[in-house]
């Protein structure tokens, strides 16, 4: 990014925050409208943008590997619409969580030979049993080493996938808690700004923090855009996508990207009901 962007965008920022009073954006009806006209743009890869349940306002996220000129176009738009956007900078990419060219880690972990992500959640449709991972995981459906083939990859859009698998076996619905322990879960739920949730993946085990918010948009590059995902403080790292998010016996949502600091979950939910599938007995 070029110094004179990077000044622009500190400069954004500090217009923006001058014009909230008390620590707290006043309600402004153009949010909404600042929100379409983002979503009007070309795509700019390592990007991020939802509304803050806190304030109303449209949070546009960019992290210091955007290209310039969408960068550009992001910035006019909060130019444009003011005290109801806020822009916040990160330094690393946004990336889908997955690790490539064949590397095999111990714990939870599902692998093709190439690539290494993290099984979500042990699910069942009419007797077989699946389990949800990332979309982006399962794109091109490959098989995966032990357990079967993938039958669905929903990404992008929305990022998850199913996973058949052959093993005969229905396997419980819990979660590795990384310490000798599972958490069984029962239910699966819509997470809720502010709700104390945890992460397993096989690359960080177990992360714990909160949701910041939901409905949020990410751009990872290439054309992959992901809508509705949930936002979290919550640490995760490649190899970890697919990963579960859950609070207690409640199963919340499924590892998709982030940059390490601020990752996003694919919600359980929607997964759940598109496909027909019901959680395993835990």
């Amino acid at each position: 990014m070029s110094a004179r962007l990077i000044a622009l965008l500190a400069a954004v920022a500090v217009t923006v925050s001058a014009l909230v009073i008390g620590g707290t954006a006043a309600a402004s009806p153009t949010g909404p409208s600042a929100i379409d006209a983002v979503n009007a743009l070309a795509p700019t890869p390592n990007t991020a943008w939802g509304i803050d349940p806190a304030t109303g306002q449209l949070l546009i996220t960019v992290s210091d590997a955007a290209p310039a000129t969408g960068v550009a176009r992001l910035l006019a738009v909060a130019g444009r619409f003011g005290p109801a956007v806020r822009v916040t900078r990160i330094h690393r990419p946004l990336t889908e969580q997955r690790l490539l060219d064949g590397v095999v880690l111990g714990g939870d972990s599902i692998n093709d030979t190439k690539i290494v992500c993290s099984a979500g959640f042990n699910v069942v449709r009419d007797g077989v049993p699946y389990l949800i991972t990332a979309g982006h995981c399962t794109q091109g459906l490959p098989k995966w080493q032990g357990i079967g083939p993938s039958v669905v990859s929903a990404f992008p859009g929305t990022d998850y996938g199913l996973v058949r698998n052959d093993g005969g076996v229905i396997e419980p619905g819990a979660v590795d808690r990384y310490d000798g322990t599972t958490q069984p879960i029962t239910s699966a739920g819509t997470a809720i700004v502010g709700e104390h949730v945890c992460a397993s993946g096989q690359t960080t085990k177990l992360t714990c923090g909160q949701v910041v918010a939901v409905d949020q948009t990410v751009d990872y590059g290439d054309g992959n855009v992901v809508h509705g995902l949930i936002e979290t403080d919550v640490h995760t790292d490649h190899g970890d996508s697919g990963g579960s998010l859950f609070d207690g016996t409640i199963g919340l949502g499924t590892v998709s990207g982030g940059d390490g600091t601020t990752d996003y979950f694919q919600p359980l939910p929607p997964v759940l009901s598109a496909y027909g599938l019901e959680l395993a007995a835990p």
